[in-house]
């Protein structure tokens, strides 16, 4: 598979650090002004902060499939198309990935 955009790992791995950031960025603003709850900012926080870890034992295919996914959005069904994919392994793939997110954001 041809990657145009660079390699997977740094454009998914940069993609998310900002979309995090943004995200915690923001509920910390909210927090500030309205003297809200933390709600999931420690969780995001976390995440943030853990992102390495998610990356270290993932392989280039999954990361380019989390880019063809998340950065390019695309729908299943593109992803199919454009990788030679079944269903079944994107969805394996990125699961993998998010799984581990999940236990990262859960030990907040």
């Amino acid at each position: 598979m041809r990657y145009y955009w660079g390699r997977p790992k740094d454009v998914i791995r940069w993609y998310l650090r900002g979309t995090l950031y943004l995200s915690a960025q923001s509920r910390q603003r909210y927090i500030e002004k309205t003297g809200a709850e933390r709600g999931n900012l420690p969780r995001l926080l976390n995440l943030l902060e853990n992102l390495d870890k998610i990356f270290d034992t993932i392989d280039t295919d999954s990361i380019a499939v989390l880019c063809l996914r998340y950065v390019e959005v695309l729908s299943i069904a593109e992803t199919m198309e454009r990788t030679g994919l079944s269903a079944y392994q994107i969805t394996a793939k990125t699961g993998k990935v998010m799984k581990k997110a999940k236990e990262i954001i859960a030990k907040a």
